[in-house]
């Protein structure tokens, strides 16, 4: 048998060869330099490299920035922040065992006063090396038990801290607002966007709009850690916290004084005449641009006790007793009673129902006028006789604006379009939270409550008290557009509604913002950001035209001697306009009365509409006009003087 040849293959190219061989030589110096480092890294240093690794993990704190202050339209403070002396929980350095901590809550809540679930919740969420503060203003004795005793306080310590201050408490509270941590809660808000949980905010208030240049950069402390988390005793370097801007505001701290001293002393007149007068709110704004010069609302809280970092429920309900939390000059509405007969004024002399001169109101004894087979009387059944605009509003007849009221019911919505266009039934668009509408009643408002009533408890199952009657308001008639002309009836709205829509009077025909924000400054005072004033919004010139007619009446109202506040403002050294108000509640007893004065004093410099309202008062001339004529005489620097007014007309 033949064997095949064996096959032989041809040798490689000598280049191809020597690559070869470069790449193989080339891959086991490679592999050497990476054992060389290895056995380097493991061998010769390994035990260096731990230490160093083991101490070079850095940790960031979090270092509060102090709060910018808020200042009056001069400069003057009215929030700012202090020193205090606070005690913190540091949870890298509390005991490890569940029963040593609650043994440790325990001892910390005896010292100072707070329950030990709130001192856990506390812990629950802070970070491993940043204190987290349990209480505020700790009193020296509580401070001397603390540093005597360490050893039985671990993870305690004390130190001073920077927290909010209102240097006059309950001043201008609602207005102000107050801080607190930022809760889970309350982190989809857009105006905390970006901001941790825990950080102080503004919960309320001018603290709330105006966070974003109140609040400051927090600033950062870099220390380093050992892989167990155990500082090592060198700090890396940080950042230092920016001190937040100042807001500069419309508000005139003298004047925020005395509206205090003024509603407090509304509310002290009216139970003089047994009324008992259980709250009071009151506004005063630059009829010529919006600012406002000073608000207020009583009762009022402190936000020194909110803003501390604990608060006990007794300790909240009893900052809140009697809806303390609301700004009843922009979040309450009331009937105005004749504080709104202007307005329906305006209505009548700009639709040509009426003109300036025209007689209208009751003639026969008793004061009555009838209208649809129903009596409407004045005040005490007084017979004022037919009058014309101006005596009218002099002495609030309101058989005069019942027959207003009727007149115009024919027409459509004539009083209710003029109060809309003033502003009445829509928030002002004032830079505070929480401001509510208000009503203007009509045919179609009301019928659109209606129809939401239905749609909100008549549907699926449910059946309101009202679902077969359709809806809870009655069908319009005349006697409802009758009421509203005089400010009764459903009409609701806040004083500082009231507070525009006089400015408009005042100022010859222009809708104005309410706004109190003016500028934001840097910490060492250097203009940040102007804040943008609203624009003014014109009404027609038609309407305009029959203002100065209507400002005849409230000046005979106030200082002429028949008006119905002379006995208050009639020896006042300025000129003033104004109007009284004594609104009837739902609840039909006189006790209940609402309170309300609303006037203009003119100044080439320094203009002023004041809104009062006291809430069960009773007349607007014993309670609401005496506050408002203090407040008058403060800005313009005169005598400070109680005025008690005795009149008695609606």
């Amino acid at each position: 048998m033949i064997e095949r040849p064996v096959e032989r293959r041809a040798p490689l190219p000598p280049v191809l060869g020597r690559r070869v061989e470069l790449l193989g030589l080339l891959a086991f110096v490679l592999f050497a330099v990476v054992a060389f480092r290895l056995w380097y890294l493991q061998i010769l240093t390994g035990h260096r490299n731990v230490s160093l690794a083991n101490a070079n993990v850095a940790r960031d704190i979090a270092i509060p920035a102090p709060r910018g202050e808020i200042v009056d339209r001069q400069g003057r403070v009215i929030a700012n922040v202090r020193s205090a002396a606070i005690a913190a929980i540091v949870c890298k350095e509390l005991p490890a065992t569940a029963a040593a901590r609650a043994s440790l809550y325990s001892r910390v809540g005896q010292v100072l006063k707070i329950p030990e679930s709130q001192i856990a919740k506390t812990v629950g969420r802070c970070d491993s090396f940043a204190p987290v503060t349990l209480e505020a203003d700790i009193p020296s004795a509580a401070l001397v038990f603390l540093a005597e005793h360490k050893a039985a306080f671990p993870g305690l310590i004390e130190e001073q801290s920077d927290i909010r201050n209102y240097p006059d408490g309950t001043l201008a509270a609602q207005v102000l607002g107050y801080v607190g941590d930022l809760s889970r809660s309350e982190e989809a808000d857009q105006n905390f966007a970006g901001v941790p949980a825990g950080d102080v905010v503004g919960q309320s208030g001018l603290e709330y709009t105006y966070d974003r240049y109140l609040r400051g950069r927090d600033g950062v402390e870099r220390i380093q850690v050992d892989a167990a988390g155990v500082p090592t005793g060198r700090d890396l370097r940080g950042t230092l916290p920016t001190t937040g801007d100042s807001l500069v505001t419309s508000l005139d701290l003298p004047l925020e004084q005395e509206g205090l001293r003024a509603m407090q002393t509304a509310m002290h007149l009216a139970h003089l005449n047994g009324y008992p007068a259980s709250a009071a709110a009151f506004t005063a704004i630059d009829p010529r641009n919006g600012q406002v010069l000073a608000m207020g609302s009583l009762p009022a809280y402190d936000p020194n006790v909110l803003s501390r970092p604990y608060i006990s429920q007794s300790q909240y309900a009893q900052q809140g007793a009697g809806d303390a939390f609301i700004n009843r000059a922009i979040s309450s509405v009331f009937p105005t009673g004749s504080t709104f007969k202007p307005i329906a004024s305006l209505a009548a002399l700009s639709s040509g129902l009426i003109t300036p001169s025209s007689l209208l109101g009751a003639t026969g004894a008793g004061g009555c006028l009838n209208i649809s087979h129903q009596a409407f009387c004045n005040s005490g059944h007084v017979d004022y006789g037919a009058s014309d605009l101006a005596h009218a509003l002099e002495v609030s007849e309101d058989t005069y604006f019942y027959e207003v009221g009727a007149l115009a019911n024919s027409r459509g919505p004539l009083i209710q379009d003029i109060a809309h266009q003033l502003g009445l039934g829509a928030p002002t668009g004032i830079d505070l939270p929480n401001e509510v509408s208000g009503y203007v009643p009509s045919a179609a408002a009301d019928a659109r409550l209606d129809r939401e009533y239905m749609k909100a408890e008549c549907t699926h199952g449910k059946h309101g008290a009202f679902c077969t009657s359709g809806g809870p308001i009655p069908p319009w008639t005349i006697g409802q557009n009758v009421q509203l002309a005089t400010g009764q009836g459903q009409l609701q709205a806040s004083p500082i509604q009231m507070a525009v829509a006089y400015s408009v009077l005042a100022n010859g025909g222009y809708v104005v913002t309410p706004h109190i924000g003016l500028a934001v400054d840097s910490p060492t005072g250097k203009l940040v950001e102007t804040l943008p004033a609203p624009k003014r919004r014109a009404i027609p010139r038609t309407e305009a035209a029959n203002i100065p007619a209507i400002l005849a009446g409230l000046h005979l109202a106030a200082q002429a001697p028949s008006g119905t506040s002379y006995d208050v403002f009639g020896s006042f050294p300025r000129t003033v306009y104004g109007k009284t108000g004594t609104a009837q509640t739902v609840t039909g007893n006189p006790h209940d009365n609402q309170s309300w004065y609303v006037c203009y004093a003119p100044d080439p410099k320094r203009p002023i509409v004041v809104a009062v309202t006291v809430e069960r008062g009773g007349f607007g001339d014993q309670a609401a006009a005496p506050a408002a004529r203090m407040i008058l005489a403060k800005w313009f620097g005169l005598p400070e003087r109680v005025v008690r007014g005795t009149g008695t007309t609606f």
